[in-house]
C-alpha cells in the first residue's frame, strides 16, 4: 500500500503555548484506508484532522498529504479543492443558496461552465438520494438530509480523502446509521481514503484502523 498521509513530530499550541493541542504526532495512513480517530473532548483529535485538511498549520513537524508538503505549499486552497472533501457535524450549508448551489461551491475554484457545475452537482445529489430536493433551500431539509447534502458537496471535487468530523453527532440513531453506511459505501466503491473523528466507540470500530488520541499524542493505533 502507498501512504497518502505522512505526519512527523507534529506539534500545535494555542494561546501563546499555554494550550498544547498536539504534542508530537507521528502517523502514516495508506491510500484507500478507513481510519477512525477517537478521544475525549480536548484530546486533540479535531486539531489533527484540521492539520490533515490544511485548515490549520502546525508549529513544528511536517505534514505530507496526497503528495503535498503542507509546510511548504502556499496555495492551500488549491490543495483543499483538489484533494480534500470535508463533512462537519453541523453541515455548514449556506441557507440562502439552494441545495444544488451548495453542492456546486467547491467547483468554483475550477475552470468549469455553470452548466457542467450543475450537472455534476445533480449527479452527486442523485447518488445521495436528494436530486428531487435540488432547488429548495437547506432550511427545509431534515438534519439527515442536510448531512447528505454535505456529503455530496464533499464528493463533488472527486477528492482523494474525505475528512468527517463527528458527522453523525447531531443525528438520531437511525439517521446516523444511514449516513455512516453512505460514507462507508463511498469509501469502498470509490477507494476514497476515509477519516472519521468520533467520540463513539461503536462508530470507531467500523473502521479498518483506529487511532486513539490523548493529550495531543497518539496513545494507540491498531
Amino acid at each position: 500500500m502507498t501512504s497518502i498521509i505522512k505526519i512527523s513530530n507534529l506539534k500545535k499550541s494555542y494561546e501563546n503555548g499555554n494550550i498544547k493541542a498536539l504534542n508530537g504526532i507521528d502517523l502514516e495512513i495508506d491510500e484507500g484506508d478507513f481510519v477512525s480517530i477517537i478521544g475525549q473532548s480536548g484530546s486533540g483529535k479535531t486539531t489533527l484532522l484540521n492539520m490533515i485538511g490544511a485548515l490549520d498549520i502546525g508549529d513544528e513537524g511536517s505534514v505530507e498529504v496526497a503528495g503535498y508538503n503542507l509546510n511548504k505549499t502556499k496555495r492551500l486552497n488549491d490543495f483543499r479543492s483538489k484533494k480534500i472533501g470535508f463533512v462537519f457535524q453541523l453541515h455548514n450549508l449556506i441557507p440562502n443558496l439552494s441545495v444544488v448551489e451548495n453542492v456546486e461551491i467547491p467547483l468554483y475554484a475550477r475552470k468549469m461552465s455553470g452548466e457542467k457545475r450543475k450537472k455534476k452537482a445533480l449527479n452527486l445529489l442523485d447518488l445521495v438520494g436528494l436530486k428531487d430536493k435540488a432547488k429548495i433551500k437547506p432550511t427545509r431539509l431534515s438534519g439527515g438530509e442536510r448531512q447528505r447534502v454535505a456529503i455530496a458537496r464533499a464528493l463533488v471535487n472527486e477528492p482523494s480523502i474525505i475528512l468527517a468530523d463527528e458527522p453523525t453527532g447531531s443525528l438520531d440513531s437511525q439517521t446516523s446509521n444511514d449516513i455512516l453506511k453512505l460514507l462507508i459505501d463511498l469509501h469502498e466503491k470509490e477507494n476514497v481514503t476515509l477519516i472519521i473523528v468520533t467520540h463513539d466507540l461503536n462508530i470507531s470500530k467500523l473502521a479498518n484502523r483506529q487511532i486513539e488520541v490523548l493529550d495531543g499524542k497518539i496513545t494507540n493505533f491498531k
